[in-house]
């Protein structure tokens, strides 16, 4: 094997033990892009269930979703780096991040007849619905020059931030890794890389002992 073929088979085998180590079941990625395109937004008798219980008030309706969903990372939640969950995903996890919320808050507010948009930006998932409170946070993250999907429909972002999604992008997926698979990963990738340094070495090792052999029969 040549040096570019054996460059090659090196870039591959880290590439699959990358995804390994971020979707440890290879089923989770094709559902999250099937899912992407198809926001399951539906509700199911556990959401309507909920959605009973409240009033129909966008508002109130998402202070519900904040204070009963513990806001953490697809790691911490589902064990993969990245996931949209199913409304009942997240009513079972009470746990999640900007995804979980806004497909939970989607879900009730179409349970509750309300009128709202489901919009992505590189860095964040949010509802928008009438008379929803701006904040800080909502000045910076949910913008609509921002977004590049809104209810399934794809635009061009009329604004970006490089510096925000760098940030977000670090801490999803390098901070938010569990200790051991930040070790593994880590792990697996120098001993990727090394691999032809130990079969040179070995068969360094070999002419050697071999030449050895040699000498001591002559």
């Amino acid at each position: 094997m040549n040096v570019s073929h054996l460059v090659n088979h090196k870039k591959t085998i880290a590439t699959i033990w990358i995804m390994f180590i971020l979707f440890p079941n290879p089923g989770i990625l094709p559902l999250d892009v099937y899912r992407f395109f198809e926001m399951p937004t539906r509700p199911t008798d556990d959401v309507q269930l909920v959605a009973d219980s409240l009033p129909a008030n966008a508002t109130v309706i998402e202070h519900y979703v904040d204070s009963h969903i513990h806001y953490t990372y697809d790691f911490q939640a589902y064990g993969v780096v990245w996931y949209i969950p199913t409304p009942s995903d997240v009513l079972k996890a009470q746990q999640g991040d900007c995804k979980s919320k806004a497909v939970l808050l989607a879900s009730l507010l179409e349970a509750k007849q309300i009128s709202h948009t489901l919009k992505v930006s590189p860095v964040h998932f949010w509802v928008d619905y009438s008379g929803k409170m701006r904040t800080n946070f909502t000045e910076q993250y949910e913008t609509t020059e921002g977004a590049f999907v809104e209810n399934g429909q794809f635009k061009f972002p009329a604004e970006t931030n490089a510096l925000i999604y760098l940030n977000t992008y670090k801490d999803v997926v390098w901070t938010s890794m569990p200790l051991l698979r930040k070790l593994a990963l880590v792990a697996g990738l120098v001993l990727i890389v090394q691999s032809g340094h130990f079969k040179g070495a070995k068969k360094q090792w070999r002419d050697y002992m071999s030449s050895l052999s040699i000498l001591t029969h002559t």
